[in-house]
């Protein structure tokens, strides 16, 4: 009996031993990985550095934000990042409200607090791919801003007023429209609307700004009560 006892307890060692080296396995892989990974996008960075005016300053700026983006930051939520070489993190809520926060002072240049993503009359159109909520092929999605403000009291946000629509059937050309109110954030460069008061809750929308200009971005139509998506579809503004 205690010969089967002793048989049990090293094959048991030896599956746990199994286990670790397996994972000590996985694991630098990853770290491997992820350290080709940061070299790869570096020499991208450099490779941008060296190009000279005969590439458009949007290609440039289109590529920069997406090896941003693959790069990420360590900003929690309702955080964003000041960008630069010295990675600082301030609150979404100290952009653009004419002070400094920022060490670079990023948070408050131009670029950074530009309008126009809010300007009444902008509209971002784009082919949603449907995930859920509708029974539908592609079709083109438009988001026009109909109205915003300001704050004096509180300027890291624009409060607006827009208009979503899109085709309920391709061939017969039937449109929806919901009206939608929310704002758009500076410091994280998105524009998050909800259903307008009063009006049946059926759709949202989150548009995110970061491709490196004002003219596109990713959106999402989502449920407004669960903000689970039901399309995305890539924007350019008209």
């Amino acid at each position: 009996m205690w010969y089967i006892l002793l048989l049990v307890g090293l094959a048991a060692a030896a599956s746990d031993t199994y286990k670790d080296r397996r994972f000590q396995y996985i694991l630098t892989n990853q770290h491997l990985f992820i350290d080709k990974l940061e070299r790869d996008l570096h020499e991208i960075d450099d490779e941008f550095k060296k190009l000279g005016s005969d590439v458009k300053d949007q290609t440039v700026r289109h590529l920069k934000a997406r090896i941003s983006n693959l790069e990420g930051d360590d900003c929690k939520e309702h955080e964003a990042p000041c960008g630069g070489d010295v990675p600082q993190c301030i609150s979404d809520l100290f952009f653009c409200d004419g002070h400094k926060d920022c060490k670079n002072g990023r948070d408050e240049d131009k670029e950074v607090c530009s309008e126009v993503p809010a300007d009444i009359g902008s509209s971002f159109a784009g082919v949603v791919s449907w995930q859920a909520c509708e029974e539908a092929t592609p079709h083109h999605a438009v988001v026009t801003i109909t109205a915003n403000e300001r704050k004096e009291f509180f300027k890291p946000r624009i409060w607006v007023r827009a208009i979503l629509a899109f085709e309920e059937e391709e061939h017969e050309h039937h449109i929806k429209t919901f009206q939608l109110r929310g704002y758009y954030s500076f410091g994280d460069r998105t524009l998050a609307l909800g259903p307008e008061r009063g009006t049946k809750p059926v759709y949202g929308v989150r548009c995110h700004f970061d491709r490196g200009d004002d003219d596109h971005a990713d959106c999402q139509i989502v449920n407004p009560a669960s903000l689970f998506v039901c399309g995305n579809f890539a924007a350019e503004r008209h």
